[in-house]
């Protein structure tokens, strides 16, 4: 019997992992209601107007876009940037939103991103502005941002895939299965533990642009947030890494 309440439990953490898992790949994969508000990381660039303006005594007049024009081709900005597992999508205030097309393990480069949609006659100086912050922030390293992000998502879906084979094995009353599982669980847990902490550092890094002020004292206006996809993931890992040691000892107990 200690071997089935062992399975028992463990069954019930890597079902709530693995629906929580779900939760966390869906984000972004579209614009609609039901998952518009999962992401991994958020890049809030609605005030950016006013930074704009005390940054280069400019006018913003025409920043932004207000009709969810195609992505990355200059028509302005969206206020709301928010990055998935596999994809990407920009939000206007209202809700209203449009995604790029789904990729495995979607790369973050916020700053490539943003200048694609800013029109052509701010682009300079919104390079220029980010650009030229000291100590210079991680939030422009395209090639930081893309590696870390895209191993990052890679290994979060490699651990959700060993984490369903755990559930999977873990239901079959054999040892040979409960061994199974629990090297899948473990296997998982790590790949997971590693992929979350890529997106961690990134966003850690990347929200130093947070605090950054222009020349006028105001606030740049570009903020970097973690999202809920995020803090699944770090729930997830922490189920399926609890789960590992009944396996084992169901592996151990087992008779059959």
């Amino acid at each position: 019997m200690r071997g089935e309440h062992c399975i028992m439990g463990a069954t019930i953490m890597s079902a709530i992992a693995i629906i929580l898992l779900v939760f966390a790949h869906i984000g972004q994969i579209a614009s609609g209601a039901l998952v518009n508000s999962i992401h991994m990381m958020e890049v809030n660039v609605a005030s950016y107007g006013n930074g704009y303006q005390g940054a280069n005594n400019k006018s913003a007049g025409g920043l932004y876009d207000s009709k969810n024009d195609q992505l990355g081709t200059g028509k302005g900005l969206r206020q709301y940037y928010r990055y998935g597992l596999y994809n990407a999508c920009a939000y206007q205030k209202d809700g209203s939103g449009i995604c790029n097309s789904s990729t495995f393990a979607y790369p973050a480069e916020p700053l490539s991103q943003i200048l694609a949609d800013t029109p052509s006659k701010f682009q300079t100086e919104t390079n220029n502005v980010i650009k030229n912050i000291k100590p210079e922030p991680t939030f422009g390293d395209d090639g930081y941002n893309h590696a870390m992000t895209r191993g990052g998502s890679a290994l979060i879906f490699v651990g959700s895939v060993l984490a369903a084979a755990a559930l999977i094995f873990g239901v079959i009353k054999l040892r040979i299965s409960f061994l199974a599982a629990a090297i899948c669980s473990g296997a998982g847990a790590f790949l997971l533990m590693i992929g979350a902490a890529l997106w961690t550092a990134v966003i850690a890094k990347d929200n130093f642009v947070n605090t950054v002020k222009v020349r006028s004292g105001a606030s740049l206006g570009i903020n970097v947030y973690a999202g809920p996809s995020l803090y699944l993931t770090w729930v997830a890992f922490a189920l399926v890494t609890l789960s590992c040691a009944p396996y084992v000892i169901a592996c151990c107990t087992y008779r059959k």
